[in-house]
């Protein structure tokens, strides 16, 4: 869903408030649906997972509490960068 997806990657408050209202268009066949989403999610839980909020504290980039994932992703990037210096080394060295 395109509308959720806008509604936690808002980068201020104010954007947030017209995604939010997009995201309410959006449900409108299923108003139950839309006063779960808000009464449980986001009036509580806002601050926690919406960038403009969650981009007021510095993060350096780490936005998961899990260190599995951290890792996992700090790994990943590792991968990434020796398969270039692999493809670097086998095109312009070998070739």
């Amino acid at each position: 869903m395109d509308c959720w997806g806008s509604l936690t990657d808002c980068a201020s408050e104010q954007q947030f408030d017209e995604c939010l209202k997009k995201f309410e268009i959006a449900c409108a066949p299923w108003p139950m649906f839309i006063d779960y989403v808000k009464e449980t999610w986001i009036i509580p839980h806002k601050e926690k997972f919406v960038s403009a909020w969650t981009n007021k504290v510095m993060h350096l980039g780490n936005t998961t509490t899990d260190r599995y994932e951290t890792v996992q992703l700090f790994l990943l990037m590792l991968k990434n960068l020796w398969n270039c210096v692999i493809a670097y080394v086998y095109f312009y060295l070998c070739i």
